[in-house]
């Protein structure tokens, strides 16, 4: 694989990305086209489709942010590949490239590999990355919000019905310029502007 020959990731690539993520649905939030785009500035993503994957990675990303599990900033990250058998490309590129750590690796494919029997012979080194967990929730438990578990939840929802009168509006385009204003609005609460986690969200939000 060439990585030289990725190109950054534009709106127009979107029915490159939705003829895999319709086949193969993401397990991970970060693999939505939406995500990857409004996030594409931060990350300086690059893609190219090889093997019959899609490849998103970031050449430059432990250099400006992030921090590299095998403390080597030159390494490049890459996102789990996108395809039928994601597990058989990993190993490919581990085999072909030299400095790469592979994140956010769902489950069922870290399952796949550690049947390969490449997956030995190349020596890979596994982590577990708590911080970077999705939420899961069940239905039921966020309608009724039930026992001591979800008390300070009930608690909270308990005052804003209190305090606020509330409608549900779906965001279609005529809200956007009001969702904006409410995104700044709360950054200036926030105090963002001190926060780069938070103004690296607000770049994105407004992308």
């Amino acid at each position: 694989m060439e990585i030289s020959s990725g190109k950054p990731l534009e709106l127009s690539d979107k029915p490159i990305f939705d003829k895999y993520l319709n086949k193969f649905p993401p397990n991970i939030s970060e693999l939505t086209f939406s995500n990857l785009f409004i996030w594409k500035n931060y990350y300086d993503f690059l893609f190219l489709e090889w093997e019959n994957h899609i490849i998103i990675y970031a050449i430059n990303f432990f250099k400006n942010w992030g921090k590299s599990i095998a403390g080597n900033n030159d390494s490049i990250f890459f996102l789990p590949p996108i395809g039928l058998t994601p597990e058989k490309i990993i190993l490919k590129l581990f085999k072909e490239l030299e400095n790469l750590e592979i994140h956010r690796v769902p489950e069922m494919v870290m399952k796949k590999l550690h049947t390969e029997k490449e997956f030995e012979r190349l020596n890979l080194r596994v982590y577990e990355d708590r911080d970077n967990w999705d939420y899961v929730y069940e239905i039921k438990n966020m309608v009724n919000l039930p026992g001591n578990r979800y008390r300070q939840k009930r608690r909270w929802l308990n005052k804003f019905l209190e305090l606020y009168n509330y409608d549900f509006h779906v965001i279609s385009g005529d809200l956007i310029k009001k969702t904006l204003e409410l995104q700044l609005e709360w950054c200036d609460v926030t105090e963002c502007q001190g926060n780069e986690d938070l103004m690296e969200e607000q770049k994105a939000i407004e992308t």
